[in-house]
């Protein structure tokens, strides 16, 4: 009795931190490329059943194996691509492809990003607003003359002059990078990643650069939905479950134990 009662309460706690994982991919369902969270469920500590009994009519015999708990062993990070929106502005690009970009935040330090809706800060700096600066392909931030500019589809970056003419010579080229192992990346919320190993230049072709767009988020929002709906009737029954099992354990203690 008391195990299944265990049982049910380890699904109710697996899918409460199902419900958290979901009710943060759903509020970032805006943030410019983000990418879906998930977990991973498992069932932990299995173990042989045996049916106990030594007599003619009820023989000792194995059941089979049985776990006593469901737990959520870890979580991933679904980095598919997202949709490809045009803004129109100069300073929004876009991630076709595999890597990211990279940004010196003063409270995170460096961080990679799919988001692309830069600016310049009074410093003529390129950031990423209220983050940080964005790093160029050798890892030193990006310092321009003005904003007019046009980013080819490798990242380079050119001046574009008031009758709309673009410069021959490259000022600066926006950093691409590939960490060798994206699922090790660390979560550090809002569509940003910490790499223990600093990361490596996109290799070319690897990528494209789109400029005047942005990378909407990857999240399902019909898909989320789903699993509310799904979890919420798997939450539903393990409490049912743990109130039955409570209410059984209570007439043990305050019936059978009086009968006795």
């Amino acid at each position: 009795m008391v195990r299944g009662f265990y049982e049910a309460a380890s699904g109710v706690l697996a899918q409460q931190r199902n419900f958290n994982v979901i009710s943060n991919n759903i509020a970032n369902v805006t943030t410019t490329g983000y990418k879906a969270e998930g977990v991973v469920g498992s069932s932990f500590a299995e173990h042989l059943v045996a049916r106990i009994g030594d007599g003619p009519i009820f023989p000792r015999r194995s059941i089979g194996p049985a776990t006593f708990f469901t737990t959520n062993i870890d979580e991933y990070t679904d980095f598919t691509q997202g949709n490809i929106e045009n803004t129109g502005r100069d300073l929004d690009v876009a991630l076709v492809g595999n890597g990211f970009f990279m940004i010196d935040s003063e409270s995170k330090g460096e961080i990679l990003t799919r988001n692309g809706q830069f600016s310049v800060d009074s410093d003529m700096n390129l950031v990423l607003p209220g983050v940080g600066l964005v790093l160029d392909d050798g890892g030193s931030p990006i310092t321009l003359d003005s904003s007019n500019i046009t980013v080819d589809e490798s990242g380079g970056i050119r001046y574009v002059d008031t009758e709309g003419e673009e410069s021959a010579e490259e000022v600066a080229r926006l950093g691409v990078y590939v960490a060798e192992d994206e699922s090790a990346l660390e979560n550090a919320g809002q569509g940003f990643y910490r790499s223990e190993q600093m990361p490596d230049v996109a290799p070319a072709g690897s990528y494209r650069v789109a400029q005047y767009a942005i990378e909407k988020s990857n999240v399902n929002m019909a898909m989320e939905m789903s699993r509310v709906m799904a979890g919420q009737n798997q939450y539903n029954a393990c409490t049912q479950v743990v109130k039955m099992y409570d209410q059984l354990n209570e007439a043990l203690v305050t019936q059978i134990g009086r009968v006795s």
